[in-house]
């Protein structure tokens, strides 16, 4: 029974231990995260508006809808020249499980393409959004069309949650880049 306290306090002092190291490795790390996830966005940048010319600036002040459970991250001008071109938004949402994707759209209000930048669906199924069979049907597909499955938008076969779920933040996401663009 003595030995009880010496095993609390024991272990106290290695949960400490791990917790202050565990912070020191946080302290460390985060920063060169949040740069390799800027250098990811700023690769997918290029990607949906591909071109030396382009300049993105990022906005901030646009309001989400609190009801919906896509979340616009982030936007950005594409701007050529001082010119707006078109605007890339960077969206998360539910699919089979989440994806965060960046979607170009141009002045005309057409997507220029998208490009994810996240997607933890099941492999072999869901994952398959990624490819460009299914992610190259949005280019030129105008913001104003429906963006239901099996209407206009071709799903994947056997991962019809994840196509559902990818239509849902390309709808939500145009719809607040037509905002921007209008304004």
């Amino acid at each position: 029974m003595k030995e009880a306290p010496k095993f609390g306090i024991t272990l106290a002092l290695y949960s400490s231990v791990a917790c202050t190291l565990l912070a020191l490795v946080n302290l460390v790390t985060a920063p060169l995260i949040a740069e390799a996830k800027n250098a990811e966005t700023q690769a997918g940048l290029k990607i949906v508006f591909p071109g030396d010319q382009y300049v993105f600036e990022e906005v901030t002040g646009f309001a989400n809808d609190p009801a919906s459970s896509v979340k616009v991250e982030r936007l950005f001008l594409a701007k050529a020249g001082g010119a707006t071109d078109g605007v890339v938004v960077q969206a998360t949402g539910p699919t089979y499980d989440r994806a965060t994707i960046l979607i170009g759209v141009d002045k005309n209000r057409k997507i220029s393409a998208i490009q994810f930048t996240a997607l933890s669906d099941t492999p072999g199924f869901g994952k398959r959004a990624e490819e460009p069979a299914f992610r190259d049907q949005f280019k030129g597909k105008s913001i104003d069309d429906p963006f239901v499955s099996k209407s206009d938008v071709t799903a994947i076969s056997g991962a019809s949650i994840t196509s559902n779920g990818v239509s849902r933040i390309l709808k939500y996401a145009t719809g607040i880049a037509g905002e921007y663009l209008n304004k």
